[in-house]
């Protein structure tokens, strides 16, 4: 009868710590190319708590860009932030894909000094960049080729432009104007990953699709978390930073076959490839934001 009993307990026992035990998130790495604008949707899904509503626990680590794309093609993280880096890789050959975008449209603005008030006002002068042959570059020489000029100062990205206007600085040009098909900000990942862990990048993918809701959707929310994450204090430039971020959020964090077919287009002209022929599903599958959204 003790046996009985015993036997009966011990099993009770097993059932209850079985689901606990077996619900505990998995651990996931994403590296983050910098503290900027493109990062938001995540922000907002690892502070709401979105990726672990889908089971993952989700570490973010800061890595540069070519760097980052090393890391993801290596194993020492699951998923990078790096979209121009995951699109160049992929156009290279490399089995990459771009499975989410938080931003169509790149965030870096052309900022010139007080006197400068006009792309034409740059003749002569020199610009200032962050590397050479890097999207910056690239996104630069397209603005200042549609003017035939030489620009000055700096290409920077929010909220930096934003305070540098409000000190007298004159904003010349914003190059999502210039190039309309290029992502800042997304969901890199390894065909491999995609192979042999569909749930992991399906349950990452809904978390950030959740982060890019939640911005349009809880303005009040959203804009805390945006400005925690870049320590402004000044609750006017929060609301324009805020409303410079909804304006360049996707739809849904996916993209049709023409801008996919522009980034590419961009991408090969950086590369020196230009005409050859690649359809965007060797760059992009955004069949896993199709299923978040289901």
């Amino acid at each position: 009868m003790h046996a009985k009993v015993y036997s009966t307990t011990l099993l009770c026992l097993l059932m209850f710590f079985a689901g606990p035990l077996s619900a505990q998130p998995k651990k996931v790495r994403f590296s983050v190319s910098a503290v900027s604008i493109a990062e938001v949707p995540f922000r907002i899904a690892q502070v709401r708590g979105f990726y672990r509503d889908e089971g993952l626990d989700a570490e973010f680590i800061l890595i540069r860009g070519a760097v980052g794309m090393q890391a993801l093609l290596g194993g020492s993280v699951d998923f990078t932030s790096a979209s121009g880096s995951t699109i160049t890789a992929a156009v290279r050959g490399l089995p990459v894909k771009l499975v989410f975008i938080a931003s169509a449209k790149p965030q870096f603005d052309l900022i010139a000094q007080r006197e400068i008030r006009s792309v034409q006002d740059l003749k002569g002068k020199t610009v200032g960049i962050s590397s050479r042959g890097g999207a910056i570059d690239l996104l630069t020489q397209l603005i200042v080729q549609k003017h035939g000029l030489v620009p000055n100062k700096d290409v920077i990205s929010p909220p930096r432009p934003l305070i540098l206007q409000r000190e007298g600085f004159n904003r010349l040009a914003y190059s999502g104007d210039y190039m309309p098909t290029y992502a800042s900000g997304g969901i890199g990942v390894t065909d491999e990953k995609i192979k042999t862990s569909p749930n992991d990048v399906l349950a990452f993918v809904k978390g950030s699709v959740r982060g890019l809701q939640f911005a349009r959707q809880n303005r009040a929310d959203a804009m805390k978390i945006l400005s925690d994450y870049f320590s402004i204090k000044d609750p006017a430039l929060s609301e324009a930073f805020f409303d410079l971020y909804l304006s360049r959020l996707p739809v849904n964090g996916s993209a049709d076959d023409a801008w996919m077919k522009g980034a590419i287009e961009f991408t090969q002209k950086s590369l020196g490839e230009i005409g050859k022929e690649l359809p965007p599903s060797k760059v992009f599958d955004f069949s896993f934001v199709q299923k978040a959204l289901r």
